[in-house]
């Protein structure tokens, strides 16, 4: 059995090329090759392409804001045109497609191509990931295109799936901690930070935390497992042998929330004869209730450069009522020791948070700033499957148009704070930023 596995084009103001790695399509093709399946890989992202288009007409309230100073500048195609993909779809000819649907606010795209593959080939395309797995009713009724909606990690709903196609497949479900995604599948040229190739990778999965606005407990449940270190140096030393990476990025959200493993870790990596000039990147951010001062040398041994720390919101009412965990009094020591080992820090908050004052914002934004670290601000966007979720009073027009489920819509306006100051505090954040890059640079 032949299958396509495909990550869509996507829309948005802007991207972030490190988050685009398609590191489920490729535990995907790892459980479909061990079934026995022929797979291939189309990410319609890389390499990475962008052309203008005009703004959406439902994003049209952000048009007179995009002539300020450190805001949008347009909005853009990212990834392959319509005649590539049908090209490569009847090139290919395979028996069964599978598309990746990873994140609502871009669900136009998937339906988009959806529908193209089916004007131009008789397989059968099913869908996988976040969002699929957090409408998967919705998705039915809204594309009845899609022939199967798949709920869950790849090794639990694709075996099911294929027995259901007349696939005979292994009666044992493959273990994830032992499971190499199939980092082969792909050109290692085609991702690049800077000039040197990477990766993305996962150690961990699941998360014990509880926070509000999160729905990683959907996809990967509440408690937290890792994968044994030796499977994940072995993972590292292959594609730095067969694909020159020097850059393996983890896309845990606790990665180093288990103090033991993660330093068992760091110190296999610091041991490695092999890996001695990679970096180690968590863009995802870590949470600093996690690490401490003794961590960080370890950590820079071993090859992070930059620490990604979630921060949230400085007030810590906002974050007993979210369920966040709170930074311990350790926190300015953990950024100060940080910067002096040469780490680049980088704090993300979110703004607009409901409840959340303009003047609480702001005031966490000028307190990370007044530390020296980067700010990365992410304007509160709609978290599907979480438990805020459900509690969010929105208009139909915002809560049946997964378009504007993205931080970049600006789109949850509340009591406190309106969307033009959403758009003056991501401003405020961006320009402080300027300002400090000769502390921070």
């Amino acid at each position: 059995m032949k299958v396509l596995l495909i990550q869509p084009p996507l829309e948005d103001f802007y991207t972030t090329a490190i988050r685009l790695y398609p590191l489920g399509l490729l535990y995907a093709a790892a459980v479909l090759e061990k079934a026995g399946c022929t797979v291939a890989i189309q990410d319609c992202l890389s390499p990475l392409r962008k052309r203008r288009i005009p703004i959406p007409e439902e994003f049209a309230y952000l048009e007179p804001f995009m002539g300020y100073p450190c805001f949008f500048k347009g909005y853009y195609r990212f990834g392959r045109d319509t005649d590539g993909i049908v090209r490569m779809v009847k090139d290919r000819e395979p028996d069964i497609i599978g598309v990746s649907s990873q994140f609502t606010a871009y669900y136009q795209s998937v339906e988009e191509l959806v529908k193209l593959v089916k004007r131009n080939s008789r397989s059968p395309v099913f869908i996988g990931g976040n969002h699929a797995t957090a409408f998967p009713e919705e998705i039915r009724q809204r594309t009845p295109e899609i022939d199967d909606v798949l709920i869950g990690p790849a090794e639990e709903c694709l075996p099911e799936y294929l027995e259901g196609r007349g696939l005979s497949v292994p009666q044992e479900k493959p273990n994830w901690t032992r499971l190499r995604p199939a980092h082969h599948l792909l050109k290692p040229n085609d991702y690049k930070i800077g000039r040197w190739n990477y990766v993305s990778l996962t150690a961990s999965r699941g998360c014990p935390f509880r926070c509000d606005f999160c729905s990683v407990h959907r996809m990967f449940g509440r408690s937290i497992s890792y994968r044994p270190v030796e499977s994940i140096l072995e993972e590292m030393r292959w594609n730095y042998l067969e694909k020159n990476v020097r850059i393996f990025n983890f896309e845990d959200d606790n990665l180093s929330y288990d103090r033991e493993w993660f330093l068992e870790f760091l110190r296999g990596v610091e041991d490695d004869s092999l890996l001695q000039d990679v970096e180690l990147t968590a863009m995802n951010g870590l949470c600093s209730s996690t690490l401490d001062e003794s961590l960080l040398p370890s950590m820079v041994q071993a090859g992070f450069r930059r620490l990604n720390l979630s921060f949230v919101t400085q007030s810590r009412d906002l974050k007993s009522e979210y369920h966040r965990p709170l930074e311990g009094k350790g926190f300015e020591s953990l950024i100060r020791a940080a910067q002096k080992l040469g780490l680049f820090v980088t704090v993300y908050v979110i703004i607009g948070l409901p409840g959340q004052t303009f003047e609480e914002a702001r005031d966490s934004i000028d307190y990370l700033c007044g530390l020296g670290v980067l700010v990365g601000p992410s304007v509160f966007y709609i978290p599907p499957a979480s438990p805020l979720y459900e509690r969010l009073s929105l208009p139909p027009s915002v809560k049946d148009n997964w378009n504007l489920y993205r931080s970049s819509a600006f789109a949850v306006e509340t009591d406190q704070i309106s969307r033009g100051q959403l758009v003056e505090l991501f401003v405020y954040a961006r320009r402080k930023n300027l300002e400090n890059k000769n502390k921070i640079g």
